[in-house]
């Protein structure tokens, strides 16, 4: 089960980036160590971006505005996971 969850929305609940390590890591437990990350830093956030640039290739907002902003887009969280879904499940 992973730990330190707590989605409530498409916004504040993915800046820290560790919700998007917790999809990514469903998929491919073997490249996001999630068990390894924290919410105290948003080294996750790092980690989820480089993987959704390097292979879906996209990329909605910019590394270091999702890291100053409390609150991210939630259509561009709501992009990000549909590519998620549309890459791993179809």
């Amino acid at each position: 089960m992973l730990q330190n969850i707590d989605i409530t929305n498409f916004s504040s609940s993915w800046n820290d980036g560790l919700a998007f390590c917790a999809v990514l890591h469903t998929y491919l437990p073997a490249h996001i160590p999630y068990q390894e990350l924290n919410n105290q830093d948003k080294a996750s956030l790092q980690m989820a971006w480089s993987f959704l640039i390097e292979f879906l290739f996209i990329r909605l907002q910019d590394i270091n505005e999702m890291v100053r902003t409390e609150r991210p887009d939630w259509q561009s969280v709501m992009t990000y996971l549909t590519a998620i879904y549309k890459y791993f499940e179809t």
